[in-house]
């Protein structure tokens, strides 16, 4: 099952437009996507941070964020995203440490972060190398696909 959830996250989507990560961002290095969709009157644009050790968590753990921005003719828009924690090396197999599926209401111009484990999910906190991977999908009101995207991999100590 850890390689078809793999396969899953990385089939890329016909109906998605990837671009080059903008270099210098903080969490988001070269070797990332960027996703963006069109449905209807919406354009949303998501965009998977690097995995990290979380500075906001008690415990030390490690997730990676996905930031989803919305532009639309409606008031808000409703995204789907389903992200997967892989660790292993940049070339080689990997094996899904942890998953996320999260629906979030944007509203019309504005932000929101998916993050991936979920609060309450089975967390990771083995160093490694990691990789994160998204597929997504507005779900509202007029259906469309984000498509499927990773993080750069990264080596967390």
């Amino acid at each position: 099952m850890k390689y078809q959830l793999g396969a899953i996250f990385a089939a890329a989507s016909v109906a998605c437009m990837v671009a080059a990560a903008p270099a210098g961002a903080s969490d988001q290095a070269p070797g990332a996507t960027i996703l963006r969709a069109v449905a209807g009157g919406a354009v949303c644009t998501a965009t998977p941070n690097n995995p990290h050790w979380s500075s906001g968590a008690s415990d030390r753990r490690i997730l990676f964020k996905t930031r989803v921005t919305c532009t639309s003719t409606y008031p808000s828009v409703t995204v789907r995203i389903q992200g997967s924690l892989h660790r292993g090396p940049l070339v080689g197999p990997k094996f899904v440490a942890a998953t996320s599926d999260q629906t979030q209401v944007i509203k019309n111009g504005k932000s929101a972060t998916f993050y991936t484990p979920q609060t309450g999910g089975k967390q990771v906190s083995t160093p490694g190398s990691y990789t994160g991977f998204i597929t997504g999908h507005i779900t509202a009101p007029v259906p469309g696909d984000i498509g499927s995207g990773h993080s750069k991999t990264v080596v967390l100590k």
